[in-house]
């Protein structure tokens, strides 16, 4: 037979958990690394150890054989094993008989298929999770194509540009003096999500109208669905009102039907200016945020403003 040292550099490459067992007794003879994690047992304490420890039932001892004798060999036979610890191990187990130094082995080799079965899982898992992330990036995208077309048509500019442009007209004002305001305008009453088309018509209209209702020199962007930024250079918190009251007004006379009735719609307009001591626009926004949500809390086609 050859020399346990030959014997175990030879098993140790072999892939997943092998064990070399005397048909006779049934006791292990020599073991790689992997059988000796899979079953629990320090490496060394596994030699001269009975294979029937491992099976859950006494009868599989005999089974084995049985179907060893009727098949010359056993091949992934989906099978359980018992760790020294108790822990039951689904493996797929092979199992043949070999001539070693003209003594006869029992080779049994087996690997865990409980974890392959949870490699499978994460990899089924992360397929998932990357086809939802490009379903998402896919719908994104269609989004953002729908809004660039509706901004077109409307005429506004992109929400990015309006803040950047207010950030230099903020520096310009620093410099040089003037004045200027903001307008948040929401559209209170969309059409019900389900009817697509009519939202975006109305949207487009009410964006269309608020770039026509203010000078070339203003800057209209679509902040969120429902509402419109507006940007007014060189215009004091007064001017800007004068705007809104005509916005107001035009806003106002524009219908949609819904379920077979005319719906007018409602806005509610929130306005602020930069103060002297600003040397940033951010807290303008934020004041135009505020003032339409008092707009929206006194009620349909209000004026709020705050200095």
């Amino acid at each position: 037979m050859a020399s346990p040292f030959t014997l175990q550099t030879l098993i140790d490459t072999v892939q997943g958990g092998l064990l070399l067992v005397q048909p006779d007794s049934g006791q292990i003879i020599a073991a790689n690394q992997l059988a000796a994690i899979l079953l629990a047992m320090p490496h060394p304490s596994l030699q001269g150890r009975p294979f029937s420890q491992f099976l859950p039932q006494a009868e599989d001892s005999s089974t084995l054989r049985h179907l060893l004798a009727q098949q010359g060999m056993i091949y992934n036979l989906p099978f359980r094993l018992i760790s020294a610890t108790g822990r039951p191990i689904e493996v797929q187990l092979s199992l043949r008989e070999i001539q070693l130094a003209e003594q006869t082995c029992l080779v049994i080799s087996f690997g865990d298929r409980s974890e392959s079965h949870q490699m499978r899982q994460l990899i089924k898992l992360e397929h998932q999770l990357l086809q939802r992330a490009l379903n998402m990036l896919k719908s994104m995208n269609q989004d953002t194509s729908i809004q660039l077309e509706d901004d077109q048509l409307m005429g506004v500019v992109s929400i990015q540009q309006l803040l950047g442009n207010a950030h230099s007209e903020t520096g310009r004002i620093r410099r040089y003096g003037g004045a200027l305001a903001g307008m948040l305008v929401q559209i209170i009453n969309l059409p019900p999500r389900d009817d697509d088309a009519a939202r975006r018509q109305l949207l487009r209209l009410a964006g269309s109208l608020c770039v026509q209702g203010t000078r070339d020199s203003d800057q209209v962007a679509h902040q969120r669905e429902d509402a419109f930024l507006v940007l007014m250079p060189n215009t004091s918190l007064d001017g800007a009102q004068e705007v809104a009251q005509r916005l107001l007004q035009v806003l106002g006379q524009l219908v949609y039907r819904n379920q077979e009735q005319e719906c007018p719609v409602e806005v509610c307009i929130g306005l602020s200016a930069l103060r002297t001591a600003e040397s940033a626009p951010n807290a303008m926004f934020q004041r135009l945020e505020d003032a339409l949500e008092q707009a929206r809390q006194a009620g349909r086609n209000r004026i709020s403003r705050q200095a």
